[in-house]
């Protein structure tokens, strides 16, 4: 097996073994406008991946932050359309609100103790992907250098050796690119030697996501928009989409 592909199985297997984790239980359903909302996980399974993210040494996460983000296929649709709730005892607890394709994980011990189904209100014809999002801190202003991008990398990296092993994670693969959304209206380049080079220039309405290789530049390069960023990711070396679906 290539050492790629045992870094992606290792992964991927974690995340999605802890994201669905439940205690054995009756399946619990209600009923939401004429349809019904299926169990696809567990309090207990999403607070463990923040928990573990958070608890990584100080040197594999200092300028980073952990983030699910959803999007509804195939049509794209934001997320709190498909009602992701925690069906809580005190009334369901909505994890995507409005026009946000953030998740919103509230985390406390009570919650915690209760560990609450994760129900989905979807025709089976359409699911909720999530992407695991691995966020660079807000810049102050709307730019960085290639080393300052190296750096983020290679805190991720530290995050897998921490989370494999040493061992293991000599088998898994590094981070090596950046997931840049450049603002709507904005244009994005790199400065290389006092030369500038458009990278995108983004017409449309929505942020486009630009997947940069920091290392196919030369030093030094300075990589600018004249917007602020929507968000930068460090790209999850591994599948970082998983789905959340009806049973057929």
């Amino acid at each position: 097996m290539r050492k790629a592909s045992i870094g992606v199985a290792l992964f991927t297997a974690l995340v999605l073994m802890s994201f669905s984790a439940a205690p054995a239980q009756t399946t619990e359903t209600v009923t939401v406008t004429g349809q019904h909302a299926m169990r696809v996980g567990s309090y207990k399974g999403i607070h463990w991946v923040y928990d573990r993210f958070d608890r990584l040494p100080e040197r594999a996460r200092k300028d980073l932050s952990l983030h699910f983000l959803g999007d509804i296929l195939p049509d794209h649709a934001v997320p709190s359309e498909a009602h992701v709730v925690l069906h809580a005892k005190g009334g369901d607890i909505p994890l995507f609100v409005g026009q946000d394709r953030d998740m919103h994980f509230p985390r406390s011990d009570a919650l915690l103790a209760e560990n609450p189904p994760v129900l989905l209100t979807l025709p089976p014809d359409r699911k909720v992907q999530l992407e695991l999002a691995i966020e660079v801190a807000p810049l102050p202003t709307p730019s960085f250098t290639k080393e300052q991008a190296g750096v983020w990398m290679g805190e991720i990296n530290a995050a897998i050796r921490d989370f494999f092993g040493v061992i293991l994670a000599f088998l898994a693969p590094d981070a090596h690119r950046l997931k840049v959304d450049v603002a709507p209206g904005a244009r994005f380049e790199a400065v290389e030697n006092g030369t500038a080079r458009l990278l995108v220039d983004n017409q449309g309405a929505v942020p486009y996501t630009f997947i940069l290789r920091p290392q196919d530049y030369q030093d030094g390069t300075v990589f600018r928009s004249d917007r602020p960023f929507s968000m930068i990711r460090v790209k999850v070396p591994t599948n970082e989409f998983f789905t959340l679906k009806r049973k057929k």
